[in-house]
Order: C-alpha cells, then structure tokens, then sequence
C-alpha cells in the first residue's frame, strides 16, 4: 500500500479511497484496508509508549481502577432503571466495559477498542490520557469528559477528580451503554418492544447520561428532605454541566428527587414511547 496514504491517515484520520461510497470495493482495495488498519494499530500503539516515557514514574504505577469501584458506583442505576431479570447482566457488562483513563485504564481501554473493527476511539482514548498531562498537540480537540461509542465506555481521569458534587462521569458513560447494548446479545428473553436494555430516545440521550449521572448522587442522601435540599441546589452548585443543559437536567433531577421513584421519572421522561401493555417489573429504589 502506498506510504503516502497511511501517512495521510495518520495525520488527518481521513481514508479516501476510489468509488467510497458506491459499496462496491474491490479485493485489492478490501487489501488495502486491512494494510490500513494494521498500520494505524501499530502507529498508535507504538505513539502511547513513546508518550508514557513522558509521564511521571508514579502516574504510570497508579492502578487501574478497580471493578469494585465502577459496580459500587452504577448499582443504583441499573437497579431503578433495567428489568429485574436483565439486572445482573446489566451490570456485570457495564461494570466489565466501563474504564477510567488513568494510565493503566487507559491501556486496557485501547486494547479493548482495538480489539473492535473500529480504533477512532482508541485515539480519543489516548488524546483524553497525554492532554491530562500536557501531551496533546494544540490542534487535537477533547473537549469532552468521557467517550461511549457502543461496547465501551471511557471516563477521562480529570472528570473523575472533579470536585462538583453532582458529578459521576462513570455513571453518564455507562448510562450511555444502556441505551447501547442489547438483552438479546446475553441470551436474555427480550419482550416485545424492547431492544435495548433502556431504550432511550435519541434526542434525549444525554438528557439521560446527565439525569442519571446527578440523580446517582441525589440518592446518597438517605432523608428525602435532603435529597430535595440537595436536588434544588443543583442548577447553582453544579460547575461541570453544560451551561445551556444545566436548567433542563436540574428540572429532571428536582423532579426525580421530589418523587417516591426517582428513577422511574427519568425513564419515563427519556424512554421511546410504548403501546399500553403489561407493566413491567423494577426495583423500587429512591
């Protein structure tokens, strides 16, 4: 394959080639591809260990972390939000596929990414890692504080070390995974109607991640008169959101804070509509 094209690739992430498009390929541009992805696999990997040479000594010696962490944090979610009977699988995947990019969470995080057919990921991940750090050209953009974009779900380590007391980042990406992952893939009984494990509207999917991520931390305070105080203060306490979301999820959160069945509020503000039927069966948790 020409050196030309992989090394345009590599520093524009644009891969061009004759008749794209058409759906029409021919074996030697399939061959092509696969030249392709080998060469920027290799590239990435071999670009993070030129940049962990930079990183202090101890940074690359804190531990991933752990899985504990991650269930302690989304149990409440996958609790009020999926069905009983899917509540485990639930959160065995999202507690096995969510990472926190610190260092070593951040190599496991590529390997699970480069393990997909796809690796634009896999570079967000590594920008997300080196610009915590100062090692991120200035051209690079990453603005956002996590990435889901299907299996996985990627928290940058600064967004878990935030200080604003409604954030869980873990919870907003794995949020995401709910709305991304499917029963049926687990052998689970899918009822009619469903296909994912909380099948959220795609206009109101970050209302969702966002909703779930501060109501996770409504829910720490065991008085519902505290959790109300602390649900009404969120629209000026709050730092990390988005500015033109902060009144719309505080409105959400408030009202899942004033009801008996938080949880439930927010799904049934964000879920795609259904035809009246059997009701299902959900935890009951605050």
């Amino acid at each position: 394959m020409r050196t030309s094209l992989i090394e345009r690739f590599l520093r524009t992430g644009e891969e061009t080639w004759d008749g794209a498009g058409s759906g029409r390929f021919t074996l030697a541009q399939l061959n092509d591809d696969e030249v392709y992805t080998g060469a920027t696999k290799t590239a990435l990997r071999t670009l993070f260990r030129l940049l962990a040479d930079l990183l202090p000594a101890e940074a690359q010696e804190v531990p991933q972390v752990g899985l504990e962490t991650i269930r302690a944090s989304i149990g409440p979610m996958v609790k009020g939000l999926v069905e009983r009977d899917w509540q485990e699988v639930a959160l065995r995947e999202l507690t096995a596929r969510t990472f926190v990019l610190n260092f070593q969470g951040a190599k496991a995080a590529v390997d699970a990414e480069l393990s997909t057919c796809f690796m634009g990921t896999a570079w967000q991940i590594l920008w997300a890692l080196f610009g915590d750090y100062g090692l991120k050209p200035e051209e690079i953009n990453v603005e956002c504080d996590g990435v889901s974009a299907g299996d996985f779900a990627h928290v940058r380590l600064s967004a878990y070390e935030t200080k604003d007391p409604y954030s869980d980042v873990i919870v907003h990406e794995s949020a995401h995974l709910l709305h991304y992952l499917k029963p049926e893939h687990y052998g689970l009984h899918v009822r009619r109607g469903q296909e994912r494990f909380v099948d959220v509207e795609f206009c109101h999917r970050e209302l969702f991640a966002f909703a779930c991520e501060a109501y996770s931390r409504v829910v720490r305070h065991d008085k519902r008169k505290s959790r109300i105080s602390f649900a009404e203060e969120m629209k000026e306490r709050a730092f990390s959101f988005p500015r033109d979301r902060i009144e719309e999820v505080a409105a959400l959160v408030l009202n899942a804070a004033r009801a008996r069945n938080g949880w439930r509020v927010i799904r049934e503000a964000t879920v795609i509509p259904r035809v009246r039927g059997r009701a299902r069966e959900f935890s009951t948790y605050p």
